[in-house]
């Protein structure tokens, strides 16, 4: 692993964890959006303010500046006119006199400093050296402005913004005004004025200060403002997603209190009025079940006692079926004794229903080998196994496979996943996969018969549901034996899934915890398990349609279970024929050798699929040895 991922991880986090509380939070969302706008629009006054007095201060300072420079010009040339000079030393000490008369007598005006230039076009003699009150402030005027100068008529004024440095590293925004003065004897000259706009600059910089300084109390004050009117208004619909919770957890009696006449009341009392129409409904259904409940397990207990009559009365008939002459009535004594024994499995089924609806259930856990268990229940089915022509084929580890369960309920749940293979395989062979890991055992059922499709495997766990009403049934199954083992496999804590694709077959995978809670409690095992519910010959299309009874909600907490009763087993098999208590015949079930239509394949090994088409070919060459 790279050693970085931890660190990317804990930083997407960080980055993630804001845009989780404003998409998770109304007021965050609401104070955020209020902060950046607030933000916005300061930033926006700001630069509007700041540029309207900067345009209107310096607009304003730059006709003053122009207008004192204008008047010092003017003075300046009539002291020049005025000069009476001979010599060109005359003229420099006068030149000089004039220039601090200038930038003693203007400084009030914000002038900082002087500069007399020679004219480029000038050709006069007479020639003085270039003056200034400060070397660096003279600095400042640029050629360009010179040359405009220059080129200018006398006595026009000329201006451009410059930089002024305060002193401590700064700059402050100043102005040059340069025009043309004559001097005596040298002819022409250019005269420069600077003006400092250091205090035109103080006053922008405090109006702008002024502005972040109110605007951030604005905008704090909006933002806790916000905060506290979003606070008011989202809690009474805090209190009502709690309600809600509260009411859909099954608290019936949640209610919400209602004051005023606003908007928040009128929800309150909508969200009251809902939940006693539900409260209503739901104590109607709970009625209506109970009723239901007890209709189904009175009558079950109710027709126990004529059936087991009727049992009796047709065993004695059933011994004396050698003094029947008739075949019709032999052949009704046969359907008889067959649709007593799948009533009797109805009524038992019922009652275990009325059982899983009641909540009387405690599971008899030991520790049993789930190969064996599944060994036996081949044993018990094995004839129905020879009757429908199919190949059980079991793919077991060596080792027990030892879990904690209730023996009872895991034999019935593979039973009816057998008994429902044998139903649907239409002769083709039967897969049963064992394995199991550190903490979880799983068989799979696997045929190759019709198959279901995608929406089949949505309802097979239902209640009294048929792929195909109009299909014919062999083995007179009731409708509830899917149902009752996904019962007894989340009982134990663990799962029943179903894959199924059309003319492909079909996979039943029951997975079990290999230990139990404490007083028999549901287990836990690490998902998914040590199989998987499609085969390995699956056509890729077909792995998606599985259903699991922990992904569906209604079967995600069972009600507790009782052990079926136990009925007496009869000595007619439920295809109609006899079965002689004295028949000895060997077992199709035990060693790795056996008869009949049931085979080991070693672990791991990989089973082998068959289309019907396969199936069809199967029989046509049996009916041509025949």
């Amino acid at each position: 692993m790279d050693p970085q991922t931890p660190g990317r991880h804990a930083g997407r986090r960080a980055v993630l964890s804001p845009l989780w509380a404003v998409r998770r939070s109304l007021g965050t969302s609401m104070v955020l959006f209020a902060t950046v706008a607030g933000v916005v629009l300061i930033a926006v006054l700001l630069v509007v303010v700041t540029i309207t007095i900067r345009d209107n201060v310096f607009t304003e300072r730059r006709v003053a500046i122009l207008g004192d420079a204008h008047q010092r010009t003017t003075s300046a040339q009539a002291a020049f006119d005025a000069a009476v000079v001979d010599t060109t030393d005359d003229l420099t000490t006068a030149a000089q006199a004039q220039l601090a008369i200038i930038n003693d007598s203007f400084a009030g005006a914000g002038g900082v400093g002087v500069a007399l230039r020679r004219a480029e076009d000038e050709n006069s003699t007479a020639v003085i050296n270039d003056l200034a009150t400060d070397a660096d402030l003279a600095a400042l005027v640029s050629d360009e402005l010179v040359a405009r100068v220059n080129a200018g008529p006398g006595g026009t004024q000329y201006s451009q913004p410059v930089g002024i440095p305060d002193g401590g590293g700064g700059v402050d925004p100043g102005l040059v005004v340069g025009s043309a003065v004559d001097l005596p004897l040298a002819g022409r000259y250019n005269l420069f004025l600077v003006y400092t706009l250091a205090s035109e600059q103080h006053v922008i910089d405090l109006a702008t200060r002024a502005i972040i300084i109110a605007g951030a109390g604005f905008l704090l004050m909006l933002i806790i403002g916000l905060w506290a009117l979003t606070s008011r208004v989202l809690m009474p619909i805090r209190r009502a997603s709690l309600a809600a919770q509260r009411l859909a957890a099954g608290h019936l009696n949640e209610r919400l209190p209602v004051s005023g006449e606003n908007e928040i009341a009128a929800l309150s009392r909508s969200f009251n009025n809902m939940a006693d129409s539900l409260e209503a409904q739901i104590q109607a259904w709970e009625n209506l079940s109970k009723v239901e409940k007890l209709f189904v397990s009175d009558v079950s207990h109710e027709l126990r006692t004529p059936l087991a009559s009727i049992r009796l009365a047709a065993e004695q008939i059933w011994q004396a079926r050698d003094e029947i002459d008739d075949p019709f009535a032999a052949r009704s004594l046969g359907i008889l004794m067959r649709e007593i024994d799948r009533f009797e499995q109805m009524l038992s089924d019922l009652l275990e229903i009325s059982r899983i609806d009641s909540g009387r259930v405690q599971l008899r856990a030991a520790e049993t080998d789930i190969t064996a268990a599944l060994r036996g229940v081949l044993d018990l089915v094995a004839v129905h196994v020879e009757a429908s022509g199919s190949q059980i084929r079991l793919h077991a580890p060596d080792a027990p496979v030892v879990a904690e369960v209730d023996a009872a309920r895991v034999e019935r749940i593979l039973r009816n996943l057998i008994v429902n293979a044998l139903e649907h395989a239409e002769g083709s062979p039967i897969d049963i996969t064992v394995a199991a890991s550190d903490d979880a055992v799983s068989v799979r059922v696997r045929d190759h018969g019709v198959g279901m499709s995608p929406d089949v495997v949505k309802k097979v766990f239902d209640r009294f549901y048929r792929a195909d009403p109009s299909r014919k049934r062999t083995l007179g199954g009731t409708g509830l034996g899917l149902s009752i083992s996904l019962e007894d496999a989340v009982l134990h804590g663990g799962t029943l899934t179903a894959w199924g694709w059309p003319a492909d077959g079909a996979s039943f995978l029951l997975t079990l915890p290999r230990r139990l809670g404490p007083d028999a409690t549901p287990g836990s095992f690490l998902k998914p398990g040590p199989l998987d519910v499609i085969p390995d010959d699956a056509p890729p299309v077909s792995r998606a349609g599985t259903r699991s009874a922990e992904a569906d909600g209604e079967h995600a907490v069972p009600p507790p279970l009782t052990p079926a009763p136990a009925s007496r087993r009869s000595d007619v098999d439920r295809d109609g024929l006899p079965r002689d208590p004295g028949d000895q015949s060997p077992s199709p079930v035990g060693g790795t050798e056996v008869s009949g239509r049931l085979s080991y394949a070693p672990a791991g090994q990989t089973p082998t699929a068959h289309t019907p088409e396969d199936a069809l070919g199967r029989r046509r060459n049996e009916e041509m040895h025949r």
